[in-house]
Parts: C-alpha cells; structure tokens; sequence
C-alpha cells in the first residue's frame, strides 16, 4: 500500500534495491537532489547521505544485508535499502534543520514520546539513557520485519526528537547486545 508521505513511502522501501531516480523524485518536494559520491569516503560502499534534507538512507550490498538480516537478495553486486533515518540538529554534525515532513505515523520532528506512544502503541523498548554525550530516552517498536526507533536527546528546550529510524529486523545490529529481545534477527 503505498500512502502520500514520502516518509511512508521510503519505510516501504526497505529490504528494496536503491533506486536514485525514484528516491530524488519523492523527495524533490524537499529540495534533495543526488550527491556525487565523495572519492575514498570510509562510507562509500555503505552509506549515502542527503544531509541537506536531514535524511540519511543506509544502503547494502546483498551479501552484506544477508549476514545483518538474515534476508535473502538474489543480485550481489545490487544496493539494497537497509534503513531510513529522518534526522534533527544534533543527530549529526551536519544537520542543521530537522526533517522537514511528516515522519510515518503522521508524526513530526517536533512530536513528543506520548505522541509517539499513541500513533505505534506501547513499545517493545523503552529506556532512559546517558552515555557520553547522550542523555534521553529511546522508544522502539518491531513490527513485521521492520523496526521504528525513536531517540530523543534531553536539551536546554527540554526533550527532544534527535531521530526516527526505520529499518529491517535487527535495526543493521543496533542494540542487538543490549536488547536482542527487540532488536535481533
């Protein structure tokens, strides 16, 4: 089913191969346009970023995603969508607008954990964290071979929405050590 939001039309695309064209014409709205890959970037085989629409999309040779996620992809040499993150100032150096659009479940950047809670329902994860340089709160939800992770940052505007991550089971090995009950393949 594919919805009017971009956002919801990006999470359909997970575990699909990466295609440039279909990508920039759903996001055209938000201004992206393709980025010329940077000559030897550490994440050049792995990551493309669109940090101008606060938007990072994880991409994956088959093999690599089959190892993460258990997935089978026929095609090894093809770029297949591991995970879509919908970023605010603060999720990276770059960022310096939040996403723009309505994030899936017709939340905004600016929604709240209780807002959150009542567009996914209850979580299968919610903690409170501090680590160096991160104190808040991580929300996640596993649904039917999909993860939604919410992180909010606690800030001097109080708390607030850092990022929303969709992606495939086992969230690309995030948390899977620390709550491989929600995370794990």
């Amino acid at each position: 089913m594919i919805t009017n939001e971009p956002s919801e039309q990006l999470v359909e695309m997970l575990g699909q191969p990466y295609d440039p064209k279909r990508i920039q014409a759903l996001l055209k709205p938000y201004g992206v346009r393709r980025l010329p890959p940077v000559p030897k970037s550490y994440f050049n085989d792995d990551i493309i970023w669109t940090a101008k629409s606060s938007l990072r999309i994880d991409l994956y040779r088959g093999p690599k995603l089959e190892n993460l996620t258990g997935l089978q992809h026929p095609d090894p040499q093809e770029w297949i969508i591991g995970s879509v993150q919908f970023l605010a100032p603060g999720a990276d150096d770059r960022i310096k607008t939040p996403y723009p659009g309505l994030l899936p479940g017709s939340l905004a950047m600016s929604s709240s954990p209780v807002q959150a809670m009542a567009a996914y329902g209850q979580p299968a994860m919610d903690e409170e964290c501090e680590w160096p340089g991160f104190s808040g709160r991580i929300l996640a939800w596993r649904g039917q071979g999909i993860n939604i992770v919410l992180e909010y940052e606690d800030s001097l505007r109080g708390r607030v929405l850092r990022s929303c991550t969709a992606c495939l089971i086992g969230c690309i090995g995030a948390w899977t050590s620390d709550n491989p009950e929600v995370f794990a393949p």
